[in-house]
């Protein structure tokens, strides 16, 4: 290991150490980085990281370092980030660039690991590790010649989408200071992330709406009725832009806990909380630590996945050992094992 990573490392993990503890908070990264440090299954390669950029995330770089990753992380204004957090970056010497157009210029890169699809053109030579559902949409529909690791269709991201994202959702809103006990939320979008938003608001007092076509939950203008919060958690860009008029009319608050804005044009964002961004992302820690360490493990280790792929394209799913060895890490530390229990996990 070369001087400079060690003291990347050491400052990562000081800088960790007030806020989060790894045994605790996430046992599936230190897991992760002690046995890369041993293998040093990165060793060389260029991989670029567009993970949403908080002091969670460390954790993230802190494994890929470990592994001999030649690391450049890129930040985005579309999904948010911790103004802190790049120029502590900078300040040890790690590599940046703010947005995708300065990413590609940076390019090739061995590998990908994205969020949203927003590093879609940056040229990659094993392919892409998407984070996200609707950036999953969007490489279908446009399909690289590379492969695409798809962390979203694991059934570890459950732990984030469900648990996480309902919790993330709750304290977000009471961080603007909204209580959502006895208040009535309009939920778009009932798979993962909205049965995680249902689960949370429900048992924080609120009732809570449902429209999901696929689910027979179709949309009326009357379900806006009484409503106080409209939250926005289909997956998909632009899910909501044919209510544009409506829900502007309405009065509601309008949130969004999707990657990408799925209000649509028609909704100013001014007009939407955190300006159409995710409402947790207005958090320190938008989705707490113990539920996004198995995703971003799974995220890094979608990397070696591409690797066994070379040659292919398309989509891949994690695989079931890969997903039950980080699970078991997981699980090792005996935090969140309750919950998990209750996803059937």
């Amino acid at each position: 290991m070369t001087p400079d990573r060690a003291a990347q490392l050491q400052a990562i993990a000081a800088t960790l150490a007030p806020e989060l503890d790894p045994a605790r908070d996430y046992p599936a990264l230190a897991a992760q980085a002690r046995h890369w440090c041993e293998t040093r299954p990165l060793e060389g390669l260029r991989v670029l990281c567009g993970t949403p950029l908080f002091l969670n995330t460390l954790a993230q770089y802190a494994a890929l370092l470990e592994g001999g990753a030649d690391l450049t992380v890129v930040y985005s204004d579309e999904l948010g980030y911790d103004p802190a957090i790049p120029d502590f970056l900078a300040g040890i010497g790690l590599k940046l660039c703010h947005g995708a157009e300065e990413a590609a210029a940076a390019g090739p890169f061995d590998a990908v690991l994205d969020c949203s699809a927003l590093n879609r053109q940056v040229q990659s030579r094993f392919g892409y590790c998407e984070l996200t559902r609707s950036g999953v949409h969007v490489y279908g529909a446009d399909p690289p010649d590379k492969p695409v690791f798809a962390a979203d269709s694991g059934r570890i991201k459950s732990i984030e989408t469900v648990l996480g994202t309902g919790d993330g959702c709750l304290r977000g809103l009471r961080h603007i200071g909204v209580d959502p006990a006895g208040k009535t939320a309009l939920l778009f979008g009932h798979g993962r992330v909205g049965r995680g938003i249902e689960y949370a608001l429900t048992q924080a007092g609120a009732t809570v709406r449902i429209v999901d076509p696929a689910q027979g939950r179709v949309f009326t203008p009357a379900l806006l009725n009484g409503t106080d919060i409209v939250i926005a958690a289909t997956g998909v860009r632009s899910a909501l832009a044919a209510y544009a008029r409506l829900l502007l009319d309405s009065g509601a608050l309008l949130v969004n806990m999707g990657a990408d804005d799925e209000f649509g044009p028609g909704i100013p964002p001014d007009r939407a909380v955190n300006r159409k961004r995710p409402v947790n992302f207005m958090l320190p820690e938008p989705t707490a630590t113990r539920y996004i360490d198995p995703t971003l493990a799974l995220h890094n280790a979608g990397i070696l996945e591409l690797m066994q792929s070379s040659g292919a394209s398309g989509i891949l799913t994690p695989s079931a050992p890969l997903e039950d060895s980080i699970l078991a890490d997981v699980r090792a530390a005996g935090v969140i094992n309750d919950e998990i229990d209750a996803l059937g996990l």
